[in-house]
């Protein structure tokens, strides 16, 4: 149990937190957030599964994605961004790593379970407004 309460919700984060585990050794690395986040937010833009993302695509999801942020991840400027492109952008905009710094209480580069259900919680009371 989670703290006094468990939810579907709890449960699908601990079911992540074990899938990006993939060493086993019950806390996470940034290298395998990177691994278990950036291919689930990618493939949430391929609505095709092309494995490109154009610029249609993104503006599905936000329409102010212009011309010029399309080119920041369209490195090789074929009009489409690949996996590779969205991850070494994603990588130097450091998304991921502000997350998971923030995820990680005692600064030891690595998130346990705990200190994921701490940010759970944390994120959680400060949507529901309150912290």
């Amino acid at each position: 149990m989670l703290l006094g309460c468990q939810t579907m919700e709890t449960q699908a984060d601990r079911s992540k937190f074990h899938a990006a585990d993939t060493n086993g050794d019950g806390k996470l690395t940034l290298e395998e957030v990177h691994n278990a986040e950036l291919p689930r937010i990618f493939k949430s833009v391929d609505y095709n599964q092309d494995g490109r993302v154009s610029l249609a695509e993104v503006r599905d999801i936000g329409p102010g994605f212009d011309q010029r942020k399309m080119a920041e991840y369209d490195r090789n400027g074929n009009g489409s961004v690949s996996y590779d492109e969205f991850y070494k952008v994603q990588v130097i905009k450091g998304s991921i790593k502000n997350r998971f710094d923030a995820a990680d209480a005692n600064g030891d580069g690595f998130v346990t379970l705990k200190e994921a259900d701490a940010r759970v919680q944390f994120l959680q009371a400060q949507a529901a407004g309150t912290l």
